[in-house]
């Protein structure tokens, strides 16, 4: 009978240990799921973050320019391939491959009397946004900005198969892009 009673109190202190594992383990991950809750932040999309007309940190004009105040670099307001009328981006942005993008800007510049090019990855990082998506930098400056990823000028350390583009989703900078890939891109004057 004592053999029983042992085998009897052996399996229900098993019992109770595995339940407490369970329910401390349970517990544990209650605590972690609570305690990261906060730690989340959903990201925000630009347009309910910036307010309408809002053009803080730029300066804009009648012909389609946006001068950024603290880097000085004049911005093409409007996609590539789209004409700046009425303070509106008209027309359809192009998607080209990397080359015809540098020979769209070249001959852009020869047309418009001007000189302008790709912009380098640093420009393209210094108007994204930190604090929204979707596109990550300001519409009220960019018109009809394109959410996708956009040609710069930089190139690729990688190989020559490759340059460099910026999401405008999210604002990253990714230097494995195909040069071959149609893509939208801004400009910016030299």
């Amino acid at each position: 009978m004592q053999k029983t009673d042992s085998i009897g109190g052996w399996l229900k202190n098993a019992i109770l240990r595995s339940h407490n594992r369970i329910s401390a383990l349970t517990l544990c991950g209650l605590c972690l799921f609570i305690g990261a809750c906060d730690v989340y932040d959903a990201d925000m999309k630009c347009a309910d973050v910036i307010e309408a007309y809002d053009k803080t940190g730029f300066i804009t004009d009648e012909e389609g320019l946006a001068t950024d105040i603290e880097t000085g670099t004049r911005w093409f307001r409007c996609p590539a391939g789209k004409r700046f009328v009425n303070y509106r981006c008209k027309g359809e942005a192009l998607y080209l491959s990397w080359d015809e993008a540098t020979n769209y800007a070249k001959e852009f510049s020869e047309k418009s009397g001007m000189r302008w090019r790709l912009p380098t990855n640093r420009e393209m990082k210094s108007i994204m946004r930190a604090d929204c998506i979707a596109p990550s930098l300001n519409e009220n400056v960019f018109l009809d900005a394109e959410v996708a990823n956009h040609w710069t000028s930089s190139s690729s350390l990688h190989q020559d198969a490759f340059r460099c583009s910026t999401n405008t989703y999210s604002g990253r900078i990714s230097c494995r892009q195909a040069r071959i890939i149609q893509q939208p891109f801004l400009l910016v004057q030299d």
